[in-house]
């Protein structure tokens, strides 16, 4: 059967806010930067308006001064509006595929220092860190080997049957 909506299967992310901290960290600073960029813009727009406004007199034209005066905070109002819904929704976008990533990578480092060496990291396909995963798993590969070899410590943590890797300062 057919996915009528592939983007609802099971490789969706279900949690809005994995790490809140982070996220909401860094949402809010993209954001106060944009609104500050956005107020920034409106105070220069309407101090020239102002400015061409008192050339001309502004007590003849004080009506479409009113009106072009009305006309800038509006737009900065839909500005505001617009940009804190696209900050929150790209922001989320973003720090999910950082966020998600780092936080099933650490999951699997607790594992692998447990002695787990089975573990591997699957990421999807628009993640980051594919390439710290792809070091991780063949680091699980390699120690899945040498445990199967005789060649790692033993689980007590004792270190003195522990090869010495070459080039080692000891």
């Amino acid at each position: 059967m057919p996915v009528l909506f592939p983007f609802l299967t099971s490789k969706k992310r279900r949690q809005v806010l994995v790490d809140k901290d982070f996220q909401l960290k860094y949402i809010s600073r993209v954001f106060w930067f944009t609104l500050g960029m956005i107020i920034l813009g409106a105070v220069f727009a309407f101090l020239f308006t102002t400015l061409i406004f008192l050339k001309r007199g502004l007590t003849t034209y004080i009506d479409e001064f009113r009106l072009l005066a009305l006309a800038i905070f509006l737009t900065v109002v839909v500005q505001i509006i617009t940009a804190a819904v696209f900050i929150y929704w790209e922001g989320l976008y973003m720090t999910h595929k950082i966020v998600g990533p780092w936080v099933r990578i650490r999951k699997i480092l607790e594992e692998v220092g447990n002695g787990n060496f089975s573990l591997r990291i699957n990421l999807r396909k628009a993640d980051e860190f594919h390439d710290v995963a792809s070091w991780i798993n063949h680091m699980c590969d390699k120690l899945e080997r040498l445990r199967a070899e005789g060649k790692l410590c033993p689980e007590n943590g004792s270190s003195e049957s522990q090869p010495k890797s070459e080039g080692s300062p000891d």
